[in-house]
């Protein structure tokens, strides 16, 4: 149960290709708008279908996997992510269809996302299973990357078609990659028979867990925050660029949100790092308070000049991932005994109901204000994302700062439970 190349290396890769569906309607937005004649609102509802598909289904997905092999569940997902891609390349073409499918592809996450972290992190030593989070959450951002940077490229090339085509095949090799990456390798002894005697949905002990709760409130304002942010970003920065008045994104848009999002990675590994060695509590606070203070530079200053708003969304981006390891890492360190499905599906079903009211709240904000194509839209807008911010450093002002240090120190205990 030590540290293992392959199994690491192959998840990593895995949920990178399970992310393929996460940007091409964000990429497509201000195309498929204008096809299929939608407002902001509307938009903004399909943006967050993809989260509320993860939210209605995550509690059932990873619940279960206390219970039942998370390879299965992980497979379920991936089926699912395939038919969205496919699907809504050949079957969207309006609000209704756009958004059921889009739903489809947020239930696929819900089945690939925490439970190929159960997956990764059930199998590694107890040093190994706390350090490996934050590169799992890492190519998270990523994978959203490269998402939003294949989107535009197929996208270019194909028509939008295939940039969902693309996103569904994703699906498929994930599943590939999974099931090579962990056969042969056991779950660590104890795991999953601690939590025999509890029903896989039944998440009320969670709710006695203050630091859990603390931790998936954090992580609300994050997701906000976050998805929010990437929902919009393409199409913000068509705006900044002058070329809203364009049909198509183009590929020097997509371009710009693949680097921009892609700062996500060394953010969410350098902010895990230094809460091991000082305090989660008091790392992701002053993350978030950094967040909604780039934020507010981004809807002031943004519209000045594209250099301007590059550089005010690069820093925003970084700030809004910093936070993003230590949350889950501290969130896998405080779960209890047979309660790591359970704890980590509460925390999903928070983090991402909250993550579907981020693009929607930008949505309506830009539909009651001024439009997309004015400045004083997305000054209404951005702020209402980096709202988000604001309850993740409520959250964490009401825990204990040594208690980021004390789940460090359990988590290398070699309980598993301590996990």
């Amino acid at each position: 149960m030590e540290r293992n190349p392959r199994l690491i290396a192959g998840l990593l890769a895995a949920e990178i290709c399970t992310m393929g569906g996460f940007a091409p309607f964000a990429s497509l937005l201000v195309e498929l708008s204008r096809r299929w004649h939608l407002n902001p609102a509307q938009a903004g509802w399909i943006g967050s279908a993809y989260l509320i598909g993860y939210a209605v289904s995550v509690p059932a997905l990873v619940g279960m996997t206390d219970r039942i092999d998370s390879r299965v569940v992980y497979a379920a997902g991936c089926a699912a992510g395939l038919a969205a891609g496919f699907g809504f390349a050949w079957l969207a073409s309006g609000f209704w269809s756009a958004f059921a499918l889009r739903a489809l592809a947020g239930a696929s996450l819900a089945g690939t996302y925490i439970p190929g972290l159960r997956i990764l992190t059930e199998r590694l030593a107890s040093e190994a299973r706390i350090r490996s989070v934050p590169y799992y959450t890492s190519m998270f951002g990523v994978g959203a990357s490269l998402s939003f940077w294949m989107s535009g490229w197929v996208a270019a090339r194909y028509g939008w078609q295939g940039a969902f085509l693309v996103s569904g095949a994703g699906a498929g090799a994930a599943a590939l990659l999974m099931a090579g990456a962990s056969a042969g390798i056991g779950v660590a002894p104890g795991l999953r028979a601690r939590a025999g005697a509890r029903h896989p949905l039944d998440f009320r002990p969670v709710f006695s867990n203050r630091e859990a709760l603390a931790y998936a409130l954090a992580y609300a304002g994050h997701s906000w925050e976050m998805f929010g942010f990437r929902a919009w970003l393409p199409a913000y920065l068509l705006f900044a660029s002058g070329g809203m008045r364009s049909a198509v994104a183009g590929t020097a848009i997509t371009n710009w949100a693949t680097v921009i999002t892609m700062t996500s990675v060394p953010a969410s590994i350098l902010g895990a790092e230094l809460a091991i060695r000082g305090s989660r509590p008091r790392l992701i606070r002053t993350a978030a308070i950094s967040s909604v203070v780039m934020g507010l530079a981004a809807a002031l200053f943004g519209a000045f000049s594209f250099t301007v708003a590059v550089v005010t969304l690069f820093g925003w981006a970084f700030a809004i991932s910093a936070d993003s390891g230590a949350l889950t890492a501290g969130t896998v360190a405080v779960a209890r005994p047979g309660e790591q499905g359970a704890t980590l599906a509460v925390y999903s079903l928070v983090g991402f109901v909250s993550g579907a009211i981020g693009p929607l709240a930008a949505g309506a904000a830009l539909h009651f204000g001024t439009g997309m194509g004015m400045a004083g839209g997305w000054r209404f807008a951005l702020p209402a994302v980096a709202a988000g911010s604001l309850l993740s450093a409520a959250a964490m002002s009401f825990q204990d700062p040594a208690s980021g240090r004390s789940a460090t120190q359990t988590a290398g205990s070699g309980q598993p439970g301590a996990q």
